[in-house]
């Protein structure tokens, strides 16, 4: 397992913890990411107690997105050390699987997300999350040294 950490943990700080997966899925030279809260993200959330990785992620996919997940890799874990923009100390334990998906799409179940396509050239200034912004430049590293 392929392990980052981004920021520095403050030991006097207390820190509000979440492990979350996400999933980068590269289709047709697009990006798929969910909309929320006029926020671009990658799809994927909170992993739920006794739930797996994958299981977090199909589930994640048709909430967030409609879509259905047809394989699924792992690519890179990123705890990250941050503040939010509601003013908490997080610690993010986010995990990132490559992932394929189906070209039916349904209606998402989460009625406030909505699924966009996004070029390879405006995704990374998109992202407002720190742990989903050097997922992407890792994936990008990945794919271009592939081309």
């Amino acid at each position: 397992m392929k392990k980052i950490i981004l920021g520095r943990k403050n030991n006097n700080l207390k820190y509000d913890f979440r492990e979350t997966c996400f999933g980068i899925v590269y289709k047709n030279n697009e990006f798929y990411l969910t909309e929320k809260h006029n926020e671009l993200s990658l799809i994927g959330g909170g992993v739920e107690e006794g739930e797996s990785h994958q299981e977090t992620l199909k589930r994640e996919f048709i909430e967030e997105s409609g879509l259905t997940i047809t394989e699924c890799y792992y690519f890179v874990t990123i705890d990250c050390f941050w503040y939010t923009k509601d003013k908490r100390n997080m610690e993010s334990l986010a995990n990132f699987y490559i992932v394929k998906v189906s070209d039916e799409v349904i209606e998402p179940t989460e009625k406030e997300s909505k699924l966009v396509k996004i070029s390879r050239e405006e995704l990374i200034y998109k992202l407002s999350l720190p742990y989903q912004k050097k997922a992407i430049e890792l994936y990008l590293e990945k794919i271009e040294t592939n081309d």
